[in-house]
């Protein structure tokens, strides 16, 4: 599995944006990384918010896994 890690500004915010449905290709299953202790602020709605590691299953989808192992 690959990690992703957000790029965070220099004030500590999450640099992001918000992309349009069709520039959407596939759909991948992202499982957040907790390390030695979860954080106790995490919840389902929060997830996001307060997490900046993530593992990207390149095994979620077969037409995902060549593109990234090919």
């Amino acid at each position: 599995m690959f990690i992703l890690k957000c790029t965070l500004h220099q004030d500590g915010s999450i640099i992001g944006d918000v992309i349009s449905l069709s520039q959407l290709r596939a759909l991948v299953k992202l499982t957040l990384v907790f390390g030695v202790k979860a954080d106790l602020r995490l919840t389902k709605e929060s997830s996001l918010e307060y997490s900046v590691h993530f593992w990207l299953d390149k095994y979620f989808d077969k037409e995902l896994f060549y593109a990234l192992t090919g």
